[in-house]
């Protein structure tokens, strides 16, 4: 690889961090400026008693599915509180209510809405970049409409990903083979995950439709799938999932752009699987990497702010220790996929999705298998080890928040199985007779 062109590329995707930072702050900022406080305690207050937060400890039910609210309710904390006086700061530290358990921070937003005076603290930890479509919205909006319309664009945004496969479809040239793999393989998709109803809880419409943008941006790139020359794209996407994300689906960002890479690379530029794969994952790690990046900028700036304007800051490195260990803080091996499995199976349709999925691919492995061809399935299966690796290394998170961070097996089940049928599918090597050696070798 030419060390010209990594330095290169290394410029490129440090200088798009540049501007992702500043574009942050600066939207950040303004958000913060134009919001309404008073506008905003209205709706959130019309939210409780229209129960659009869900029961009263701020859960949705879906079937066994429990969605929660608290990613709503800590990030309304912050946009009902008064104008700061320092807006730097306050940008940058995202003030939210302390709430001590078993008290849930939507019980402590609840009497802050009644007049309750509650401490705050600076919720640094993470960028809040949901706050560019929650704080203006809510300040002109109800909270029901805000739902309504994150499901619509959620919607919008899912098609945008399955745009690509269509116009095959609407050309009347796909064969009934193909249409009926997309239909099946987007209605798996759409039993398998809360997607249809992520619009109940707006934070994660946010976080799930940025994450969707990217993918669909992936799947529209131009040209060849290089390395080198798609590293910047995915490292941006990175940093910029990281400004809307909750840290639950990082791993899921770099799973589906590493699946986009690995099929377009092996079925429609015909390149090595072995070579593919390694690149594939290269990228996944690039993702994470972006996503990181991002996170440390975040935290370098809150020191910066805290020194220069006198505030105290702290870089919250406690919660390392939180994150990376295990239930109960002791780290199991393997127990926040366990922990995933078992979320993935309480969707209303329970275990026969899952099942489903996983005898379709012994089916697929089988025929592969009579084929010669069960390489291309394997390495479509190898995808997921990074993505793994990182729910592990935050298995604590994992575990938490597995009504969020589930997504990853549903996704990985449904669109392995898609991958592997499109392997499948691809031509078998073609055998052709070598007059100078008088024997067979394989083109």
């Amino acid at each position: 690889m030419d060390l010209i062109a990594v330095v290169k590329t290394s410029a490129q995707a440090l200088a798009a961090l540049a501007v992702i930072v500043v574009l942050a702050c600066l939207s950040l900022g303004l958000a913060d400026a134009l919001r309404r406080p008073e506008a905003i305690q209205d709706a959130v207050r019309e939210a409780f008693t229209t129960q659009s937060f869900g029961d009263p400890e701020g859960i949705e039910r879906i079937g066994r599915h429990r969605l929660s609210h608290f990613s709503e309710c800590i990030g309304l904390s912050t946009a009902i509180a008064p104008v700061a006086t320092n807006p730097v700061t306050f940008t940058l530290q995202s003030p939210a209510l302390l709430w001590q358990p078993p008290r849930s921070i939507c019980d402590s937003l609840r009497e802050q809405l009644a007049g309750t005076e509650q401490p705050h603290f600076a919720y640094s930890r993470y960028w809040h970049g949901y706050r560019l479509v929650t704080e203006p919205f809510l300040s002109f909006f109800s909270y029901r409409s805000l739902q309504l319309w994150g499901s619509a664009f959620l919607i919008l945004c899912a098609f945008l990903v399955l745009a690509p496969f269509l116009p095959p479809v609407a050309r009347g040239t796909a064969s009934p083979a193909r249409i009926a793999t997309l239909a099946a393989v987007t209605a798996l998709g759409l039993v398998m995950t809360d997607l249809p109803i992520s619009g109940l809880t707006p934070t994660h419409m946010v976080s799930l439709s940025v994450l969707l943008l990217c993918w669909a941006v992936a799947l529209r790139k131009r040209g060849p799938m290089e390395l080198l020359g798609f590293a910047p794209w995915v490292f941006a996407m990175g940093a910029i999932y990281n400004f809307f994300d909750f840290l639950y689906n990082p791993d899921l960002l770099a799973y589906v752009l590493g699946w986009t890479f690995l099929l377009r690379a092996v079925l429609a530029e015909q390149r090595p699987l072995g070579a593919s794969l390694v690149q594939a994952i290269l990228l996944q790690g690039t993702v994470i990497a972006g996503y990181i990046a991002m996170w440390a900028v975040k935290w370098v700036l809150v020191i910066l702010a805290g020194r220069i304007f006198g505030e105290q800051t702290s870089v919250p490195s406690q919660d390392f220790a939180r994150w990376f260990g295990g239930g109960d803080g002791v780290y199991r091996p393997l127990q926040s996929l366990y922990e995933l499995v078992i979320e993935s199976a309480t969707m209303p349709l329970g275990w026969w999705p899952i099942a489903a999925c996983l005898l379709a691919w012994l089916v697929l492995l089988s025929i592969a298998l009579r084929r010669g061809q069960a390489t291309g399935m394997l390495t479509i299966l190898a995808l997921t080890f990074l993505p793994l690796l990182v729910l592990e290394l935050k298995a604590n998170h994992t575990i938490q928040h597995a009504p969020f961070t589930f997504r990853l097996i549903p996704f990985a089940l449904v669109l392995s199985l898609a991958g592997a049928a499109a392997m499948l599918g691809r031509s078998a090597p073609v055998t052709t007779i070598a007059p100078e050696h008088g024997g067979r070798v394989r083109s």
